[in-house]
């Protein structure tokens, strides 16, 4: 899957302004949800977290209060990969249950790591 285009756009306006996209301005991508129905779904996360997680998906993220942005931004950040451990680009969400089980790699660089360990 490719990173949407508002996603391209805003990795390049962060790079020309100079700062890195924080990680709740992450939680706006499209993909985002996804993800987190995926830590749900393989049971990555559970109980509480797993509460909160469906409550954010069900209301948003600014429908939980702060103790539980706060139980959710730490489940969040235990489960990502910042950036891949080759190539350095951001892991995108629809690619980052693979990089969390593949040591922490986007899918192109866990591709030719494989090509290389083949040949």
């Amino acid at each position: 899957m490719r990173p949407s285009i508002i996603r391209i756009f805003n990795i390049l306006n962060n790079f020309f302004k100079g700062k890195k996209v924080t990680m709740t301005e992450r939680y706006s991508e499209e993909e985002f949800e996804g993800y987190v129905q995926e830590l749900i779904d393989v049971g990555r996360i559970e109980g509480k977290e797993a509460g909160i997680a469906r409550l954010m998906l069900d209301k948003g993220y600014d429908s939980l209060s702060e103790k539980q942005k706060y139980v959710f931004d730490n489940m969040i950040k235990q489960h990502t990969v910042n950036e891949c451990q080759r190539c350095g680009v951001d892991i995108p969400w629809c690619e980052m249950l693979d990089a969390l089980y593949n040591g922490g790699y986007c899918n192109y660089c866990q591709h030719m790591k494989e090509k290389i360990m083949r040949e």
